[in-house]
Order: C-alpha cells, then structure tokens, then sequence
C-alpha cells in the first residue's frame, strides 16, 4: 500500500532536518564526556578564582592578567591545530592510519613553532604586556603588586605550555577519532590535582610553604603534566588501537602536498583564533583602564559566563568530528 503524499513529505522532512536514533546515539556519546570535562574544567577556573582571591584582590588581579596573555597562547594552539584535526577525522574515517600518522607530525611541529613564539614574547616583553592592564586609577602600590604577581605567575606558567600543548596533540588526535572518554578521564585526573595542590600549597597545608600565587601556578603545571601522562602512556600501550602511534617518532616527514594542504586550510583557522583572542583581550585592557578594581571583576564575570558557553563549544566538537569522519 503506498504511503499518502503528506506521509512522505514529513519523511523525509524528519530524516533531512532531524535525523535518527543511530545519529542522536553517536552525537551524545561523543558529545556528553566534553561537556562533562569542560565544565568541570570552568568550574574549578571558578575555585581557582576563589581560592587565590581569599588571598587578596592583588593576587587575584595579578594571576588573571596573566592568564589572559595565557589565553592567546591556548586559543592559537587550538586554531593551528583545528586543520590538522579537520584531515585527521577524514583519515581515520577512511582507515588511513599512516594519513593520520602525518597530520599528528604536523600538529607536533605546529605546536613547536608556537611554543617557541610564545616563550621568545613572554621572556622578552611579559612586563610591558602585562603593564597595558594597569594604566586605569588606583593605588600605586597595588599597581606594583600586581605587576609583581603577574611577573611571578606567567614565568612560572610558562613550563606548563608545553604538557597543555602536547596534551591537545594527543587528545585532539584521540577525539577525532571519536574516543572522548580518555581525554575527558584524563582530564578529570588533572583537575582533581590543580584543586588539591591549589589547597596545599596556596594556603601552606599539610606542612608545606604558603606560596600563593606561585603555589597556584605550580599546582597547574604538575595538574598538566598529570593530564598529559596519563593519556600519552595509554596511547603508547595500545598501538594496537591506536595505530598512528606506530613509528610516529621515527621519522618527521610530512608529504608536501599535505603539508601545503592543511597550511592552506589551516591558516585562515589560526589566524581566525588568534586575532579573536587578541580581540578579547584587547577588550580586557580597554575596560581595565576604568580602575585596578575592574581587572578583577573582569576576571570574576568571565570565568562564570564560560560555564554557559560549554555546551555551545562541545556540540561544535562533537559535529566537527562526525562531520570530518563521514
């Protein structure tokens, strides 16, 4: 018996616009572990806010300006890695492990090149960059101190870009793949290590030094480098699901026909999250000329409205890779 007209209609309506069970089934199972990881992720940056301000506003102001230079730093790592990821959905979609194997050496040297911009323009102009944010009124020796807070936090930091790096590298390549429940267990690990050391050594528990700010920071570079172990000795002890990792060492060359493609593509990424992040930022010190106080209630209302933003970002991590397997 043939189905009326409007029966078929609103068929294919539902399968066009809205899809299956089996589609709504692998959206979810990708998409709920980064939801999950992310907004315990914003959710402890909320703590962090919290704890290192119990210590005082200058501490609290120094540390967020620094983490916004930070955040440059984080955003551009994700743009340069996002065309590499795009071919490495497509690879792994076509069981093309040596494919894949390429475009993990390509983020591997794109992280390199980053790594070492950032460090060069941290060490040499940290100060000066840190400084535009204390231009608006308000004491000068709360200036000073949160310039000396700022200093203190970014140098120590800057050993942790590179296990947040690597960590992307890994993780990315592992989502891609449509595994979200590594990264985000991983992730879990290293956030349960930031809030516990933020605890001891910020506030000098179970016999240990009071560091303040330099305990936050340190309590976030052991947190990463806990993160970025856990998924790199699980991946290593698996070649056998993970195939890329086969020989990924071995050598780092990268064909150049795929090497000028996922520039060409992977261009216009990079520069579209580093000149957003500039743009944020920028919007930051604009605001922070109002006062000192500013700086710190910037910090505050930021951190609350990522907690909002997480599963926008997610769902967009989820489709991307369905999309890239297909």
């Amino acid at each position: 018996m043939t189905r009326p007209a409007s029966t078929r209609t609103l068929s294919k309506l539902r399968n066009t616009f809205i899809g299956d069970r089996k589609f709504y089934a692998t959206v979810f199972t990708l998409v709920l572990p980064l939801i999950v990881q992310n907004t315990i992720s914003n959710f402890v940056n909320l703590l962090d806010n919290i704890m290192i301000g119990q210590v005082g506003t200058p501490q609290m102001s120094g540390v967020a300006i620094a983490n916004q230079l930070i955040f440059v730093f984080n955003l551009t790592i994700f743009g340069g890695l996002s065309a590499a990821g795009i071919f490495s959905a497509q690879f792994f979609g076509a069981g093309d492990h040596e494919g894949l194997r390429y475009t993990v050496r390509f983020k591997l040297w794109t992280v390199a090149v980053i790594l070492a911009v950032t460090i060069a323009v941290f060490l040499t102009g940290g100060d000066r960059l840190i400084s535009l944010y204390l231009t608006g009124e308000g004491d000068a020796s709360q200036r000073a101190a949160m310039l000396e807070y700022g200093r203190s936090y970014l140098y120590i930091m800057l050993w942790g870009l590179l296990p947040f790096a690597l960590s992307q590298v890994y993780g990315g390549t592992l989502r891609e793949m449509g595994d979200t429940m590594l990264p985000m267990k991983a992730s879990l690990a290293g956030v349960f290590t930031n809030l516990c050391l933020n605890y001891i050594l910020i506030y000098g528990k179970l016999g240990f030094p009071a560091l303040g700010v330099e305990g936050a920071a340190i309590a976030t570079i052991i947190s990463r480098f806990v993160e970025l172990a856990i998924i790199v000795v699980y991946v290593h002890r698996s070649p056998g699901r993970f195939q890329f990792i086969e020989g990924l060492y071995k050598s780092v060359r990268i064909p150049k026909e795929l090497t000028f493609n996922i520039i060409k593509k992977g261009m216009i990424l990079l520069m579209n999250e580093l000149f957003w992040s500039l743009g944020i930022t920028t919007l930051t010190q604009l605001f922070s000329t109002r006062g000192l106080n500013v700086v710190a209630a910037l910090n505050i209302t930021s951190t609350i409205t990522n907690l909002f933003k997480v599963v926008v970002f997610s769902m967009g991590s989820a489709v991307a890779v369905m999309v890239g397997q297909a």
